[in-house]
């Protein structure tokens, strides 16, 4: 993500299908209200696990380098006896067009997502950079300027899932997305002038448009997504997640290592079917 997008980040869409667990075993790290562990076997199952992304995919803001989708290995192992095997392919600043292109003809992640039991999505902030480049150089104004965009991403993002069910067929890969927090709110410091009026309005819009499209792309191809707006921001998305901790303010505008932990959790209460 460029600076600017960094500010606004956008924990979009993009995509999260379910990571296995193969980081390592934390004791202090557990699902809210998850019963005890099960006893972890000798062996853990293999799962194979692709994610797919942009920075909000690939780590950025945990000081740990463990991500949502580290973490999420990590609770796949400590409490489905499962080891992720996993390649993640998410790259800082990769756009829905650019994803879109790479699972219809790229050969190294088209042969990834073939082995895959599980894919993870988690994109979508690199793709306001076009709305915000509008909207400083006052062509349109506030939500006029990312509605264009935001539809757009809905198109992509759609044919992104439409592409790996099709190329995994029907029940034979776990999807599973992240969706986006309102990350403006509380870095009313740190985005550029031109947002800072409208910070939490356009933080909310945006989070809000982007994450109907993934959840309706991902309910639509069998897939779940978790509702990241809500666990970070509250039931209208306005409260300030740096001050509950669950964004990284230091390297604007993550989620936390709090944040990432959490979005693991979601994660993992949302199952794994169709894998038996």
């Amino acid at each position: 993500m460029r600076l600017r997008q960094t500010a606004i980040f956008c924990l979009a869409l993009v995509a999260l299908a379910a990571t296995a667990g193969a980081c390592g075993d934390d004791s202090t790290d557990s699902p809210a209200g998850a019963s005890s562990a099960p006893a972890e076997s000798s062996a853990a199952t293999e799962l194979p696990v692709v994610a797919l992304g942009d920075s909000e995919t690939t780590g950025a803001g945990d000081p740990t380098g463990l991500g949502w989708v580290g973490r999420y290995a990590r609770l796949l192992r400590k409490e489905r006896g499962l080891k992720a095997d996993v390649t993640n392919l998410a790259v800082e600043g990769k756009t829905s067009v650019q994803l879109l292109s790479e699972v219809r003809s790229d050969p190294t992640t088209r042969t990834a997502l073939e082995k895959a039991q599980v894919v993870l999505l988690g994109i979508g902030g690199a793709d306001y950079n076009a709305g915000d480049d509008d909207f400083a150089a006052g062509k349109c104004r506030a939500e006029a300027c990312y509605a264009p965009v935001l539809k757009s991403f809905a198109r992509n993002f759609d044919a992104i899932v439409a592409t790996i069910r099709e190329l995994r067929g029907s029940n034979t890969t776990v999807l599973r997305s992240i969706t986006q927090p309102n990350g403006m709110t509380g870095a009313e410091d740190l985005i550029p002038p031109f947002l800072k009026p409208v910070a939490t309005r356009i933080g909310v819009y945006q989070a809000r448009t982007a994450n109907r499209s993934i959840c309706e792309a991902m309910a639509k191809y069998e897939g779940r997504c978790i509702d990241v707006l809500r666990a970070f921001n509250g039931p209208r998305g306005t409260e300030n997640a740096y001050e509950n901790g669950l964004m990284n303010h230091e390297e604007c505008c993550y989620p936390s290592a709090e944040g990432q932990q959490l979005m693991a959790e979601l994660l993992l209460e949302t199952g794994l079917a169709p894998v038996r």
